[in-house]
């Protein structure tokens, strides 16, 4: 079991350490929040700590998916795989990667994927127009992790800050 855990980690420090794909991630989030916001409304910045620390575990992310209608069905899926303890880690979890988090918003702002309104503290998402071409596209599991992030976008728009935090168990 420990080999198990061991080989996890592994694979989130490999996947993951970079402020580029996690810059992906947070434009799909994002775009995904604003696509399905009733008022077609952008997220507050600090979503995106909380989105980017459930995104970049394994564990947690796995359960984002379109089998899920909501952000309320996600979270007794984990506490039926009896992952609560993992949901309870993610207040840490975003502490330790607060850093991450602005370094990779700092990386999309200056790929011109997001816009942070400092007045609003809210993040848009650029509207790409240009597709990449051909050898600049993301590899299949880039894609599957920017979808799941879109997805979680989504059901993030459905509630207020305090709701999320509150499904989620983290306090803001």
């Amino acid at each position: 079991m420990e080999n198990n855990r061991d080989s996890l980690l592994a694979e989130e420090v490999r996947e993951w350490n970079t402020p580029l794909l996690s810059a992906y991630l947070l434009w799909e989030f994002t775009s995904g929040y604003k696509e399905t916001h009733p008022e077609n409304a952008s997220p507050v910045g600090i979503l995106h700590f909380i989105a980017l620390a459930l995104l970049t575990n394994p564990n947690l992310c796995r359960f984002v998916s379109n089998r899920r209608s909501s952000l309320q069905s996600y979270a007794l899926g984990i506490e039926e795989n009896k992952l609560t303890d993992q949901l309870l880690s993610l207040q840490e979890r975003i502490s330790q990667r607060k850093l991450h988090t602005l370094a990779a918003i700092d990386a999309a702002i200056k790929a011109g994927l997001l816009v942070w309104d400092s007045e609003t503290a809210i993040i848009h998402p650029v509207e790409l127009i240009k597709k990449p071409n051909h050898g600049k596209n993301l590899k299949a599991t880039v894609r599957s992790f920017g979808a799941k992030a879109r997805i979680l976008g989504g059901w993030f728009s459905s509630h207020d800050t305090f709701a999320i935090a509150n499904y989620l168990r983290v306090t803001l």
